[in-house]
């Protein structure tokens, strides 16, 4: 009469009905992360990129107004011979050569500015790009975070709040690439 027996469900611990709970937030933390992750990589990716191809067209930019610049200072040398040539006694022998490459070189000075607005304009809109990048990048690190906090502090709603935070940054991810804001 002494000994007492326990139902099985008395011998059950509280923390043994709580652990498939908590495995549940953990794998769904996990899944959600390591795929946050992997958007984030790409995000960071494209940006350095994006920022690359700035760069390099900002570049392109400067040399063309560069060549802009020469062509400009050579029209200018030519037009002042032109004229003191014409000063002289006796005139400039045949200036018509002369006048036309100062026109030709007129042209080149010009088409050279016009390749180096279009360069600028690559620069603008590659940085544009990088901009929708970093942002995304942002995002999805801060929604890492929250993932993170999730899984430490067995909190769903921290979950589900990195979740909303990580699909924000993966449309700014897709707006990265599609550049529609």
């Amino acid at each position: 009469m002494g000994r007492e027996t326990l139902e099985p469900h008395e011998l059950v611990e509280q923390e043994d009905l709580e652990r498939p709970r908590r495995r549940g937030l953990s794998t769904r933390v996990a899944v959600t992360a390591a795929l946050l992750a992997v958007l984030a990589s790409i995000s960071a990716l494209e940006a350095e990129h994006s920022a690359a191809e700035a760069i390099l067209a900002k570049n392109d930019a400067v040399l063309w107004q560069s060549r802009a610049s020469d062509e400009w200072a050579y029209r200018q040398a030519k037009s002042i011979k032109l004229h003191l040539q014409e000063l002289a006694p006796g005139g400039a022998p045949d200036p018509e050569p002369q006048r036309a490459e100062i026109a030709a070189s007129e042209s080149r000075a010009q088409a050279d500015e016009e390749e180096r607005d279009r360069a600028n304009q690559e620069a603008a809109e590659h940085f544009a790009r990088h901009h929708r990048f970093a942002v995304a990048t942002s995002l999805l690190q801060i929604a890492i975070v929250l993932e993170t906090v999730a899984a430490v502090l067995d909190r769903t709603a921290v979950w589900w709040g990195g979740l909303a935070v990580g699909a924000v940054g993966a449309a700014a991810l897709a707006n990265g690439f599609l550049g529609f804001l």
